[in-house]
């Protein structure tokens, strides 16, 4: 059941294979005609104008040093580049932070910045923002988009006549397609660090139609509780799934470990094949996985955003899940559990649920 790791460092050698579309929410782009192509400078002027000097702000459950949120930033900043529109970032610093008492005060910090910056549009980014800050809002006069969220939007009173966005969901059963490639894959363990996202996380998960038996779901509190994990599935699983590390504390100082650390020790511990979401976990160690993309879910909510400064009621827009999905391997991991890269094993996998 189990491969031969070798040990050693794991370096961040990755196959990225090409880009596929997910059925569900995509949207085909109309081919423009000779009368289109001659008035969309026109148009593109006019449509810029409507945007120029509006304020966007941008609520960020965790920190800027996570690289998701970095992704997030970058794909709203990408999509706003051009308009005139102005983009603030605020940072509610969640995961670093987990105690209810900082959750309040730091919603509360959002409400202060959102009171002294008066935006036009506000993007809110992962679960905690929506439960802390942007909930308070719903049914107000300022539009909200939020962007991935992992729980039900109904927990936090959307959609409401001022609020859409876009759900986040790992694609769990195109993972396993992809990892079947490599080795058979019958029972899994699914493991993730104990916090609310990863908590909502779960359970979308467990709805989703897979054809293995998942023999554990576990949300591990700190490090030791993860290592005993993860050598006990080594014994008892085809493939261990790891839905996030982020948030796992040190069992001595009750301080978060640093994520790369607890994904290089995995990559070295790990005897299963292990599967991520996250191209960042991937470029830890993490063997492979069909990964999301932040500057998707962060460009998406831009749009959106924009959308609604031109005009467009949030009403009219509807709540989306992000659709595209990358493959991703880290070769180094490949080839400690002895098993090809080659890309031409996986370029025929189709990724429709």
């Amino acid at each position: 059941m189990a491969f031969d790791v070798a040990k050693g460092r794991i370096a961040a050698s990755l196959l990225v294979l090409p880009i596929l579309l997910l059925t569900g929410c995509g949207t085909r782009m109309p081919t423009k005609t000779r009368s289109d192509a001659r008035t969309a400078g026109h148009t593109n002027h006019g449509r810029q104008q409507l945007v120029a000097g509006k304020k966007i702000l941008v609520v960020h459950s965790y920190h800027p040093g996570y690289r998701w949120v970095a992704s997030i930033t970058e794909g709203i900043r990408a999509a706003v580049k051009g308009t005139g529109a102005q983009v603030e970032v605020f940072y509610m610093d969640t995961k670093r932070n987990t105690s209810e008492q900082w959750m309040i005060k730091s919603g509360q910090l959002a409400v202060r910045k959102m009171e002294e910056y008066k935006p036009d549009v506000v993007i809110v980014s992962d679960d905690n923002a929506q439960q802390y800050f942007a909930r308070n809002y719903v049914g107000g006069k300022v539009p909200f988009v939020f962007t991935g969220v992992d729980a039900d939007p109904s927990k936090y009173g959307y959609p409401a006549p001022n609020v859409t966005g876009i759900i986040e969901r790992p694609q769990l059963a195109a993972s396993l397609k992809l990892a079947g490639r490599f080795h058979p894959i019958k029972r899994i363990a699914v493991l993730s660090c104990n916090d609310s996202t990863s908590v909502a996380a779960l359970g979308f998960m467990k709805e989703d139609p897979i054809d293995v038996t998942v023999v554990d779901w576990n949300l591990a509190d700190d490090l030791d509780d993860w290592k005993a994990a993860v050598k006990r599935y080594n014994k008892s699983v085809d493939a261990i799934v790891v839905r996030s590390y982020q948030a796992l504390k040190d069992p001595k100082t009750g301080g978060r470990v640093l994520p790369r650390a607890v994904g290089e020790w995995t990559a070295r511990n790990a005897t299963a094949p292990t599967i991520a979401f996250h191209d960042f976990e991937i470029r830890d160690g993490i063997f492979i996985g069909v990964v999301k993309s932040g500057f998707e879910y962060g460009y998406k909510a831009a749009d959106y955003g924009l959308r609604i400064l031109r005009g467009t009621p949030p009403s009219e827009l509807p709540i989306i899940r992000a659709d595209i999905g990358t493959k991703m391997m880290n070769r180094d991991t490949a080839g400690r559990l002895g098993v090809s890269s080659d890309p031409r094993l996986v370029h025929d996998i189709s990724l429709t649920p």
